[in-house]
């Protein structure tokens, strides 16, 4: 069986609840768009009743098990129209189960799955489907049932009233959808043949009635359409419906339902070659996703589809993205184009920057020829438009950015000759003329940059470059007297470096030779020579430059040291002659003790290799002291003769005294080699004896003998004189070591003994520390269980307690009268954790008690075992003391001593075993008291945790009255809560009248405030009007003619005034009136606020 990739399907359309199609956006996105964009697209769709097993099939056409959600259940799977969420290839499809391949260049085939029908009216189901059929090559409708045409034709009404939906262009007489294919499933009728099937379905009825004329219409719709109807007879595809809930593969199926879908198959790809045309255009998926959210706006708008017109839309909306793609295409580019780092002239760059645009517009107006003429024209003339306005902008903006760049290179330019001049004047004092090519090379080069610098359409750049030449002119006739004045500073500064350079230079070069000459040190006329050398070197002389200098300081310099260096090599010399003095005095000297050291007699031919032997390394000694010393050769010549000439001196006067001193030695070997051959035979018995100790007497005394034997045949040289007389001489002088050697032996035997009691002793001491240790451990087994059983009571005590907390807190909250009992339960948990407390303390105590005395055993045991070991490190280290002793006075002393400390040892030795016996008498008794104790222990703990228990059964009783009361006050609560509610509400009103209370305090306060202004406004008029009438009597008084006029207007103005004045009012100030409005406003607020509470 042919695999393919796994697919899923996706939600692509639905209804919302306002009966609004909706198209998901991920499907078109991620489905659709993902496709290739000059692939065609085929669609196969299936249609039918609800849970008659459309997914089923689909999944079998699709060879793909999980496409489509399958169930037996009420509810049908399919919710809207789902979409596969992946394409197969026409060639893979043809293939699958076998079936014989139909190609199909760039042709993908995808699955859609309807929801069933019958589930929402006609319009409902007639509007979900008209996009699917449109966009669909392949529809098949599911019927599982018996033929019943008028059931089915009231189901395929909805595919006639979909066609109903859809306008074709004038003229245009192609069939609205693709290829019907109505498969009717389990099939069992035997001898009927699809075409009578097909016949009985659309063959015209006879009858006026309005049924038959209904059915008779949708037959004609149908069939005006579809492409083709083809009708389908499946069997069942399993034996057990039960299996049709499970995966079923291809292989499982019955072989009649295998051959159905083979020719289903066979007859589909066949029918998919053609592509699916949208207003003449083969459908693509890009087109499709487009497609799609068009169809759902005009059966929103319950418009009929007008595919021309969705299309002629599809492509102008196309042709507007085309559009804005380019804008912002030649958006990017010019913004490329402007970030660019190289600038160029405005005119070019525009020129350039069209050209790209023109690029630009072609691919454009290129990608649009497959669009209408119209939207091809409009698109370019708005492209057109909008280049110009690019344009426009980008060749302003590289104006002003030259100009920016042009500034920029100003100030760099200016920086630059004032920073190089800096420089120059740093480095001053320069030759004359190469200092003038400097100064022309920097404005030169300054202003190259503002020469070379890109032209813009709106000025020049000659002003500026002016400007900054004469800026370097002026700053290099500045340098140039500078210069001048360098030159000569530079000199006089020579001629005086260079005299301190010369006292210096002597000065040092003296001092050091007559420090080294002083310290008695060695060195040559090299170390000279570099010292010299390094004193010059540390001077720092200016850097000639001939150019500017009269005098070469250098030069000078060397001369003198050449002349200094002469004078110092002449005090050198005669500081060396001293010292080759000294050492020839100290060579004679060193010769006479070297001498000195020779033991007469010997032979004249050895005697004198030896001073010749004392004579050469002296000499080579001195030579060695010499090094460091730059000597003339007659020095060294002189040195040779001196030491030669004393050494024959010194060989002469030993010859005579070797002749002298001649005697016999004979006497003095022999005693040598007694003593020699004794000291062995000692040596030898020590070790052989020591390391066979203990041993038995008769052993020892046999290997004295044949080590005595041997000692006297090498003394007697085969004489039996010599050797009986060897032989005796040996015995007495051996005999103290005999009895030493025989003493070592007694106590080594002694201390082997003690040995193999203290290893038995240690056993038994190992193996009660073993029953201790088990001790201890069932000890802590036992308080294991006893703390867990503790812990176990604790915890569900915590608990209860945790509880009655929990209630307390509630109670306590709402009602006082259960504080008696909440003190109560804090009585008894205290005493319970007391009890607790004490439980646990008894039993650390214990533990630790015991603890502490298996700790002290322990100790003492370790300490018994640290003993033994002394004793064994004592009786190695005086084993070792015996070995070494080489004289026989000395070692009998030794031995006796080591005797008697071993004695003593042996007698500490018991008394430490006897104690360990009586600790381990002691330990014994602790444990068994230890062992009563614990159980003493255990009976305790056991009553504790019954009493325990009994707390816990009195703690539960009282905490669950203590929740029948919280129940009780809860149902207080609620009714306090009622009462809280109902004076909150009555707060609140009264929070709403001191509102309003306390505007109507504001607004009486603001007119309290307007009549103390008014009366503030009365009075200063009345004060005016007094002042007037005091004017008038002092100009009556200055002039009498017009005395008799005045009084007349005087009065006039009285009047006047006090028609102005309102009605005569009280003389208050303002804070009066405030005072007595606010009185006056408090009083009514009282009044107000009485009234409210009553």
């Amino acid at each position: 069986m042919t695999t393919t990739s796994t697919m899923q399907a996706v939600k692509w359309l639905g209804m919302d609840k306002d009966g609004k199609m909706t198209v998901s956006p991920s499907a078109s996105l991620k489905v659709l768009h993902a496709l290739p964009e000059r692939h065609s697209v085929n669609l196969i769709s299936i249609f039918g009743a609800a849970r008659q097993g459309k997914s089923f099939l689909m999944n079998l056409l699709a060879n793909q098990q999980d496409l489509f959600r399958i169930s037996n259940e009420k509810e049908p799977c399919t919710q809207g129209v789902d979409l596969s969420s992946h394409f197969m290839p026409l060639e893979a499809f043809s293939r699958i189960n076998g079936c014989p391949p139909v190609s199909g260049s760039n042709m993908s085939i995808g699955f859609v799955d309807a929801e069933g029908q019958g589930d929402r009216d006609i319009t409902y189901d007639s509007r979900l489907v008209s996009p699917v059929l449109l966009s669909s090559k392949v529809v098949i409708f599911n019927w599982k049932d018996s033929l019943q045409a008028d059931r089915m034709l009231n189901l395929l009404a909805v595919l006639a009233k979909a066609a109903q939906n859809v306008e074709l262009a004038e003229g245009e007489t192609r069939k609205v959808f693709g290829h019907l294919h109505i498969v009717f499933r389990d099939w069992n009728f035997v001898n009927t043949s699809p075409t009578e099937v097909h016949d009985a379905l659309f063959k015209k009825e006879k009858g006026v009635s309005k049924e038959v004329s209904n059915r008779n219409l949708a037959r004609h719709e149908l069939s005006e359409a579809f492409e083709s109807i083809n009708i389908w007879l499946f069997p069942l595809p399993v034996v057990s419906t039960a299996q049709l809930s499970e995966r079923i593969r291809f292989e499982q199926l019955q072989p009649s339902f295998q051959g159905k879908l083979r020719d289903l198959r066979n007859t589909i790809s066949k029918q998919l070659q053609e592509p699916m045309l949208f207003n003449q255009q083969p459908l693509t998926g890009h087109k499709l996703a487009d497609m799609m959210p068009l169809f759902a706006e005009s059966l929103n708008d319950n418009r009929v589809i007008m595919p021309e017109s969705i299309y002629s839309s599809m492509r102008r909306a196309e042709g507007k993205k085309i559009q804005l793609s380019a804008e912002e295409a030649i958006r990017a580019y010019c913004k490329t184009q402007l970030d660019l780092p190289t600038l160029v002239n405005t005119q070019t760059f525009t020129y350039q920057v069209r050209q790209g645009m023109a690029d630009l517009i072609r691919g454009a107006v290129q990608s649009l020829q497959s669009f209408p003429t119209d939207v091809t024209e409009e698109c370019q003339k708005a492209l057109n438009m909008f280049v110009e306005r690019e344009l426009d902008l980008v060749s302003k903006s590289n104006n002003e950015k030259i100009l920016q760049h042009f500034h920029t290179l100003v100030d760099l330019a200016s920086n630059s000759i004032s920073e190089h001049f800096k420089q120059l004047e740093s480095l001053l004092p320069v030759a004359p003329l190469a200092l003038h090519q400097q100064c022309d090379t920097i404005i030169h080069d300054s202003i190259v940059p503002l020469q070379n610098c890109p032209r813009t359409t709106l000025n020049s750049y000659d002003s500026e470059i002016q400007r900054l030449e004469q800026q370097g002119e002026v700053l290099k006739e500045r340098l140039q007297y500078l210069n001048e004045r360098a030159i000569r500073e530079r000199s006089s500064k020579l001629l005086s470096q260079l005299a301190l350079f010369k006292n210096e230079l002597k000065t040092k070069g003296t001092a050091w030779l007559d420090k080294q000459i002083a310290s008695g040190s060695a060195f040559t006329i090299s170390m000279l020579e570099e010292e010299l050398l390094r004193l010059h070197g540390s001077f720092d002389f200016v850097e000639s430059n001939p150019a500017l200098d009269e005098v070469d300081i250098e030069e000078q310099m060397r001369e003198f040291h050449a002349q200094l260096l002469d004078d110092l090599k002449r005090q050198y010399t005669f500081h060396i002659r001293r010292v080759v003095l000294q050492f020839i005095s100290t060579a004679k000297s060193l010769l006479d003790k070297d001498v000195q050291v020779i033991v007469l007699p010997m032979t004249q031919t050895k005697l004198c290799e030896r001073i010749m032997e004392s004579k050469e390394r002296i000499v080579y000694e001195i030579a060695n002291k010499m090094q460091g010393w730059s000597f003339p050769q007659e020095e060294m010549v002189h040195f040779g003769n001196a030491v030669t000439e004393y050494t024959q001196q010194l060989q002469e006067t030993y010859e005579k005294q070797n002749r002298v001193a001649s005697k016999d030695t004979a006497a003095r070997e022999a005693s040598v080699r007694y003593k020699a051959v004794k000291d062995s035979l000692m040596d030898k018995l020590n070790e052989k004896i020591t390391a066979a100790i203990p041993m038995s007497v008769e052993t020892l005394e046999q290997v004295y003998s044949e080590h005595l034997i041997r000692a006297c045949a090498e003394l007697s040289d085969g004489s039996q004189t010599k050797h009986e007389r060897v032989m005796q001489s040996l015995k007495a002088d051996l005999a103290t070591l005999l009895v030493q050697l025989k003493t070592i032996n007694t106590k080594e035997t002694e201390k082997a003994a003690l040995m193999n009691a203290a290893e038995a002793e240690r056993q038994r001491t190992e193996a009660l520390a073993n029953e201790v240790k088990r001790s201890q451990a069932l000890a802590a087994k036992r308080e294991r269980e006893m703390h867990s059983k503790l812990l176990e009571k604790e915890t569900k005590s915590k608990q209860l307690l945790d509880e009655l907390s929990s209630q307390e807190a509630k109670t306590k909250a709402l009602e006082l009268q259960l504080q008696s009992a909440q003190q109560k339960a804090k009585v008894l948990a205290e005493e319970k954790l007391r009890a607790e407390a004490e439980g646990l303390k008894l039993a650390s105590k214990e533990r630790q008690n015991a603890q502490r005395m298996i700790e002290e055993n322990a100790s003492k045991q370790i300490e018994l075992q640290n003993e033994l070991r002394a004793i064994q490190a004592k009786l190695e280290q005086q084993q070792s003391i015996l070995l070494a002793k080489e004289k026989e006075a000395k070692a009998a002393e030794i031995a006796m001593e080591e005797a008697r400390k071993l004695s003593v040892e042996k007698e500490h030795a018991l008394k430490l075993a006897e104690r360990e016996r009586a600790l381990r008498e002691k330990l014994s008794q602790d444990i068994a008291s230890h062992q009563a104790h614990t159980a003493n222990l255990e009976t305790k703990i056991s009553n504790v945790m019954r009493e325990k228990a009994i707390e816990t059964q009195q703690l539960q009783a009282t905490l669950t009255d203590q929740q029948r009361k919280t129940q009780q006050l809860e149902e207080q609560l609620k009714q306090m809560a009622e009462q809280a509610r109902i004076l909150a509400e009555e707060r609140e009103q009264l929070r709403l009248q001191n509102e309003n209370m306390a505007k109507s305090k504001f607004a009486m306060e603001q007119k309290a405030a307007e009549e103390a202004l008014r009366r503030a406004e009365a009075s200063a008029a009345q004060a005016a009007a007094k002042a007037a009438v005091v004017d008038v009597d002092m100009e009556e008084q200055a002039t009498p003619e017009r005395k008799r006029k005045v009084p007349t207007t005087a009065s006039s103005s009285k009047k006047a005034k006090k028609l102005d004045v309102k009605a005569p009012l009280p003389k208050l100030s303002l804070q009066e009136a405030k005072r007595l409005a606010k009185e006056e406003m408090d009083k009514r607020v009282g009044e107000r606020i009485a009234k409210l509470k009553k």
